[in-house]
């Protein structure tokens, strides 16, 4: 967000700490968010998805510093929905022995899309032509991925969550 900030002329660094903290925020809200549904996290994916996709079309159109916070505040409320919705889904379809291990796969994978992204970003800013476009880029696919899950999910329903066993609790 600090370089999409810097295209629209903001070079303040703390509008743009304050505009990523109001952006992480965001994320913490959407985490409670997902906290509070009762639905299944695999029912949730498409809609959370499209959601982060939205953000990223707020921000790759972005003309302004508020807009771009605004799409950032969108994008982080799916994106704080997202990783437990995935987390749950992943760790639901694992013998619970195995729990731990899973977690920790999954959170090292987690560290390591992090560490991608950007590097995918600065190439697809190379492909477009700006990191707003890259953004965009980025918000379509999300939004590719959201119809597709979508589509699996009529046609093969959604798969059930392992409880946890009895003597654990």
């Amino acid at each position: 967000m600090s370089y999409l900030l810097d295209d629209l002329g903001v070079e303040n660094s703390g509008v743009i700490g304050l505009a990523t903290a109001i952006a992480s925020a965001a994320t913490v809200g959407g985490a409670i968010t997902f906290a509070s549904r009762r639905r299944s996290p695999e029912a949730m994916l498409p809609a959370v998805l499209a959601v982060c996709a939205a953000g990223f079309g707020v921000m790759s159109l972005a003309g302004n510093a508020p807009l771009l916070v605004a799409g950032a505040v969108i994008n982080c409320v799916g994106t704080g929905m997202l990783l437990p919705a995935l987390l749950t889904s992943a760790m639901s379809r694992l013998a619970f022995e195995d729990r731990g291990r899973g977690t920790g796969l999954w959170t090292a994978a987690f560290f390591g899309g992090e560490f991608v992204c950007p590097l995918v970003l600065l190439a697809g800013e190379s492909a477009v032509g700006s990191l707003a476009g890259a953004v965009g880029v980025l918000g379509v696919v999300s939004l590719l991925v959201a119809a597709g899950l979508m589509g699996v999910r009529r046609r093969v329903g959604t798969p059930g969550a392992r409880p946890v066993p009895d003597e654990v609790i």
